[in-house]
């Protein structure tokens, strides 16, 4: 199994459309942390994230490692074992694209994480360095989920989305990132997911 075609995987103008939506979002994004601020109303969220119970850490731990830098292999490998050779080389590309993107655009924004902005912060599993915005994990939780949900059915395009979601959740629960970090890392990995998806589309259409 190559790559998915037909009815089953999203077309070319639904990437498009996903690769123009998380651009936007990425730099709606951007703007509010440009200065290296945190606004009243992000504040508010991420406090309302943070303050959730403790012992939720364990479960909300096991999701967050989805969007680790140990998710990328586990997932091309998951997806060779099914046979889909270009959905594991698309997983392992825009997977590690989003995380060393990230890492670029944590230097250029330099905006610092909750913990040095703001007092009491619950800080769940260890202070995290450097900076925050945007989120690594969840850029590549978002540029895996990305990866797949656009070459399955419609029906299950929701599972990996989701998914992502928590992740997002997650970083903002142990107090790793503001939601503004998290909605940037999910707009850089939908972009790296979008763009590796059109590439590969591309080279499949050529060689066919």
């Amino acid at each position: 199994m190559a790559w998915p075609n037909g009815e089953r995987s999203a077309g070319a103008r639904g990437v498009l459309g996903l690769l123009a939506a998380a651009l936007l979002v990425g730099v709606a994004s951007w703007v509010p942390v440009a200065g290296r601020q945190v606004p009243g109303w992000e504040r508010s969220l991420f406090r309302a994230g943070n303050d959730l119970p403790g012992f939720l850490y364990v479960p909300v731990w096991v999701v967050m490692q989805l969007g680790s830098g140990v998710a990328i292999p586990v997932a091309a490998g998951v997806a060779l074992a099914f046979r889909c050779v270009r959905l594991a080389v698309g997983l392992a590309i825009a997977g590690e694209g989003a995380s060393i993107l990230a890492s670029v655009f944590k230097s250029v924004v330099g905006r610092a994480r909750p913990a040095a902005l703001l007092p009491h912060v619950h800080v769940r599993g260890g202070v995290v360095a450097g900076n925050g915005y945007p989120s690594g994990h969840a850029a590549v939780a978002f540029a895996l989920a990305t990866s797949v949900a656009l070459c399955v059915g419609s029906r299950w395009r929701w599972v990996p989305v989701v998914a992502a979601a928590v992740v997002g959740f997650a970083r903002v629960y142990v107090g790793a990132h503001f939601p503004l970090d998290v909605v940037g890392g999910a707009a850089l990995g939908a972009v790296c997911g979008a763009i590796v998806a059109l590439v590969l589309r591309r080279g499949h259409s050529v060689a066919g």
